[in-house]
């Protein structure tokens, strides 16, 4: 687990810039076909047809908010590409708050425990470029999600 090199940068920004603009559309005709679906619902007459219609409508609302979520997060990703983010692209920022506390505290065995390296293994950079945790860190946001 090293810093992407300039070459891996321009490789994921150029990933990343694809995935948003396919997702983009993707949310636009979801959006219209939202809309499309709820101008239709006054035509119809049979109970069952406007509770499956409604629960069609609902799925796909589902599904643009999980697809914005998805761009907010390409889109961060792109600001720290670009130098402008919170933290530095690649870098597990809970890793990296590990290793300073754990310097602050002067344990530095602790800190090798915790994580040698604050950075997302290129591995996990290859198949989700919009990563913002490690493996570890990602679980535990989950779990602390699902919890909330």
């Amino acid at each position: 687990m090293s810093k992407p090199t300039k070459a891996e940068l321009a490789k994921y920004k150029s990933v990343l810039e694809k995935q948003l603009a396919s997702l983009r559309g993707d949310v636009g005709s979801m959006r219209d076909e939202a809309l499309r679906a709820s101008d239709q619902d006054a035509s119809v007459d049979h109970l069952a047809d406007q509770g499956t219609d409604n629960y069609d409508q609902g799925f796909m609302l589902g599904l643009i908010e999980n697809e914005e979520e998805t761009i907010k997060l390409i889109e961060e990703a792109l600001e720290r590409i670009a130098g402008n983010g919170e933290w530095e692209y690649g870098v597990c920022p809970l890793c990296a708050e590990e290793i300073e506390s754990a310097k602050k505290a002067k344990d530095s065995k602790k800190a090798k425990a915790k994580a040698t390296d604050p950075w997302i293994p290129k591995a996990r950079l290859e198949y989700l470029p919009w990563a913002r945790y490690c493996v570890r860190h990602q679980e535990v946001e989950e779990r602390n999600r699902e919890s909330a």
